[in-house]
């Protein structure tokens, strides 16, 4: 079983219901009425987190909903998922605990990262929950820059974890992001609880836990913690720097269409500076895609392909895109799009990272919510509406016909109601949707 985390006897101050409140506050707008999920393993600083948040959840009247996955690669870990629902009822906090029934016998720690992701993000879907809050503290973001300063990474990878970043259910949050441990610990007892610790934190196989144990003669050195904090705080300015110049760009050059895709100007494009066009090409493509965001080096080989006019059949980060005159077109792909069967009469959905849809009142359990796909090129599609972009709509199915076709203006006619709501890898202003 993990080991017990003893709080320091001379921790610091537990963190207020004001400091956390100003926190999460900086991260609004939230969705009304407020729902928000978050990540719990059961260590000190996701039960932190998550004592905090149903205290600020439930001042604001709305609902919180804790999610633990069991990877299954422990003996123990069924009988610890449950422990962390049993801790969490006892502060009447809803708990659903998320299992990976596919795990490889030796999954590595990516592979295990990852499928956490995606089970959260599934969860997230089906509650029809935008936003999911986990736990990184300063701590780990020092551990973070450490490993990408070892990677060799540019601006982007040295300045760490952001405090929040789109995903395809919404966006996922890191309020605790400038916090220390030892405070999240003393929160911990000033609650009464007794969080545990994940013994695969120490494996040395792992490339995090070395790093971890090398910390103390690194610090000796002079690379501390406080100080690859701060290299995360300025690289976070500079890469803030010519991220402004991209969306500044972008505000010129992007057209977004209610529809859900994206039109740049291919002159100002390649007019402008090399590290520019590929974070524009990176915040359009993630915005189109869902959220979904793209490599480095593959935007790097994006943003040379539009300089040679090498265009033809392009993928990248679940987009599609080809070239219209002197507009380069951006289209979600038609891989990996959700489908919603049952959902409730009436709510309103997160759909694919990019629409909110209003289910009609006269849904049926049998009824999904799944791509107009080919459907669209026969079903009273608009002239103005290229088929790429039809094609990748949501549309209301109902035994293996469109009951509902997609529609984007009018809420109270017979179509599926959609508002695009675009994430935004760049600034949280975006670009205009005309």
């Amino acid at each position: 079983m993990p080991d017990p985390v003893t709080p320091d006897p001379v921790a610091p101050e537990p963190v207020s219901d004001d400091e956390f409140a100003a926190r999460l506050d900086r991260l609004g707008p939230f969705d009304r009425p407020l729902r928000l999920a978050i990540a719990v393993s059961g260590g000190p600083d996701s039960m932190a987190l998550s004592l905090l948040a149903a205290r600020w959840v439930r001042q604001r009247g709305g609902q919180l909903l804790a999610l633990t996955v069991d990877h299954g690669l422990r003996p123990d870990s069924t009988a610890e998922a449950a422990a962390v629902g049993a801790a969490l009822a006892r502060h009447d906090i809803s708990h659903r605990i998320l299992t990976w029934t596919d795990a490889p016998a030796r999954a590595s720690q990516e592979q295990a990262r990852r499928a956490r992701y995606d089970l959260l993000g599934q969860a997230c879907r089906e509650a029809g929950i935008r936003d999911l809050a986990v736990a990184h503290q300063r701590e780990d973001q020092a551990e973070t820059v450490l490993m990408r300063l070892a990677k060799g990474s540019g601006i982007d990878g040295l300045a760490g974890m952001a405090v929040w970043r789109p995903a395809p259910w919404g966006r996922l949050l890191r309020p605790l992001l400038d916090l220390p441990k030892a405070r999240l610990v003393a929160s911990c007892a000033g609650f009464g609880v007794i969080p545990v610790e994940d013994p695969s934190n120490r494996r040395s196989r792992y490339a995090r836990a070395r790093l971890r144990d090398a910390r103390g003669v690194l610090a000796a050195e002079g690379l501390t913690d406080d100080r690859l904090f701060a290299l995360a705080r300025r690289a976070g300015l500079a890469r803030d720097a010519l991220q402004r110049i991209a969306a500044e760009l972008g505000r010129h050059a992007v057209r977004l269409d209610p529809a859900g895709y994206a039109a740049i100007d291919l002159p100002a494009l390649r007019q402008a500076e090399p590290e520019i066009a590929r974070r524009l090409l990176g915040s359009v493509t993630a915005c189109i895609g869902g959220g979904a965001e793209a490599r480095f080096d593959a935007l790097e080989r994006l943003a040379e392909a539009v300089q040679d006019g090498a265009l033809l059949g392009r993928t990248l980060g679940r987009c599609r895109l080809r070239t219209a005159g002197d507009r380069l077109l951006v289209f979600r792909e038609r891989r990996a799009l959700p489908e919603m069967v049952g959902p409730d009469p009436g709510a309103s959905l997160l759909w694919d990272g990019r629409f909110r849809i209003e289910t009609p009142a006269d849904i049926v359990p049998e009824d999904r919510i799944a791509a107009w796909g080919d459907a669209a090129a026969g079903q009273g599609r608009p002239d103005d509406l290229p088929f790429d972009a039809a094609a990748v709509l949501p549309a209301l199915w109902r035994n293996g016909h469109v009951l509902r076709r997609p529609s984007l203006a009018d809420a109270t006619g017979n179509g599926l109601f959609l508002r695009f709501e675009p994430l935004w890898p760049l600034l949280p202003n975006g670009f205009p949707v005309v």
